[in-house]
């Protein structure tokens, strides 16, 4: 009953999703109501027959749930750097609950975990809401009505400094000095001459730079720096006005959200089981799906409320370790962060649990075949990946890999659907990699964004031309029958 709100509730979605929201993107709405209907939708939609395992079944599954796995490591990661630890300490400290948590012989260890880890995430966030006497409505309001979003005096970016945990480039709307606190090389791209400058600085510690408007600083992982008070928020909207209705948030627009919303859902049809229609109806399925969601977007509101620099590292936990502190205080707030913090690996272990049992079905139960995953997804960390393209890339490869093996009625339909798929897919998220993408036509840059827009429908369309030509014969199951 609660296998699918633990495989979609990943602390991964939840914090890309409120990361999001404080940062004002302009597809945030589109993406908190999406992560919202879609398993929704995957719950209430007919039973979809699972494939008989295979080596096109198996690979569709494994690339998908190593994708999840990956980015569940990455906000281990974050939160091992903004610990005062190392990226590798969290993510060691990941792997290790993602291997153990499903081989543990404990029942509903997933079921236990889901429903605490959503009340170590809600507890914080009520905390927020009660002493502060702030609605998340009024907390939008707040927010909204700044006239620019600048670094407060009591901001810990312009006190002691704060940490990147990966590679950043900031553009600066204003000139400001920026305080290298630790040493390094810093590249800075001035753009007020054509072709623009680009000029590496190598800084010690304590040393500045002075950055004009339009430049761009490109900050390495682990570095530390130090902004001027009162200054604009690099990278941050303009105003208040500008995060909570973005100018980008128009019919333009449309093109990435539909991407946006097909990615999420063909997602959710492949990785969420359906609730069985026997017995009595499964209420919290969606009402765990719901306080999950709902409260991934209120922490980003009030993220964005208490300081307007939140999100200027990008760092995915952010939101959950300094918004309680910030709000209550140290004294109060540091034991709440503690306690989300907590939530989010209670939240990993469901995960965990629940993707290992969805890989076996799919391919082989065999616990090495799930050590193997959650390895190669911990090796994938070391490079510098951005999170929100990891998470839709791996829902994007379960709705174009596995999806069309799902709607097939016939062996060679579901592998021939996956194959063409798979390969629309790679081809079009490998663009990027391959050759710049132009900037007038928009719909090109969607698509590699959101390679499943195209992808899901073709698999789709040719695993029900094989089965057509096939006159639509049930596919077997291992056991003999066909594969109800």
């Amino acid at each position: 009953m609660t296998a699918g709100p633990a495989i979609w509730l990943q602390p991964a979605l939840l914090a890309t999703l409120a990361l999001r929201v404080a940062a004002g993107e302009a597809d945030a709405p589109w993406l908190v109501l999406g992560a919202l209907i879609a398993p929704l939708v995957a719950l209430l939609a007919p039973a979809r027959r699972p494939p008989a395992p295979g080596p096109v079944t198996a690979t569709a599954a494994a690339a998908a749930v190593v994708a999840l796995l990956a980015v569940n490591f990455l906000l281990a990661a974050d939160t091992a750097t903004l610990l005062g630890g190392a990226p590798w300490q969290g993510v060691i400290l990941a792997a290790a609950l993602a291997v153990l948590a499903p081989l543990s012989p404990a029942r509903r260890l997933g079921a236990s975990a889901l429903v605490l880890g959503l009340v170590a995430l809600v507890l914080p966030l009520g905390a927020v809401a009660l002493v502060t006497a702030t609605a998340p409505w009024t907390a939008w309001s707040r927010g909204g009505l700044r006239p620019a979003l600048t670094f407060a005096p009591g901001s810990a970016w312009v006190h002691d400094g704060e940490r990147f945990p990966r590679p950043a480039r900031l553009t600066f709307a204003e000139g400001q000095r920026v305080t290298a606190l630790t040493a390094g090389v810093y590249r800075v791209v001035e753009r007020d001459a054509a072709p623009p400058t680009v000029r590496d600085w190598r800084l010690a510690s304590g040393e500045t730079l002075t950055l004009r408007p339009g430049d761009e600083l490109s900050v390495g992982a682990g570095a530390r720096l130090r902004f001027e008070a009162g200054r604009r928020v690099p990278g941050a909207p303009a105003s208040g006005v500008a995060w909570a209705d973005a100018p980008a948030r128009g019919p333009g627009m449309l093109p990435a959200a539909l991407g946006g919303l097909i990615t999420l859902g063909g997602g959710a049809l492949a990785l969420v089981p359906g609730v069985a229609r026997r017995g009595s109806p499964a209420v919290p399925a969606p009402v765990l799906l719901l306080a999950g969601i709902i409260a991934a977007a209120g922490w980003g509101v009030y993220a964005a409320a208490a300081a307007s620099d939140m999100t200027l590292s990008g760092s995915l936990p952010v939101p959950w370790l300094r918004l309680p502190p910030l709000a209550l205080g140290p004294r109060t707030g540091a034991p709440l962060a503690t306690v989300a913090v907590a939530g989010m690996g209670l939240l990993l272990v469901s995960a965990t649990v629940a993707l290992r049992w969805r890989l076996a079905a799919a391919a082989r139960p065999e616990p090495t075949l799930w050590v193997t995953a959650v390895v190669v997804a911990a090796a994938l960390t070391a490079w510098p990946v951005d999170p929100w393209r990891l998470l839709t890339l791996g829902l994007g490869l379960a709705a174009a890999l596995w999806m069309p093996s799902l709607l097939a009625t016939s062996r060679a339909g579901g592998a021939t659907g996956s194959i063409v798929g798979g390969a629309v897919f790679v081809a079009l998220a490998a663009v990027p990699a391959l050759a710049p993408i132009p900037s007038s036509p928009t719909w090109l840059e969607v698509l590699t964004r959101y390679p499943a827009l195209v992808a899901l429908p073709l698999g789709w369309a040719a695993a029900r031309a094989v089965d057509g030509a096939a006159g639509d014969e049930p596919r077997r199951s291992p056991h003999g029958g066909s594969g109800a």
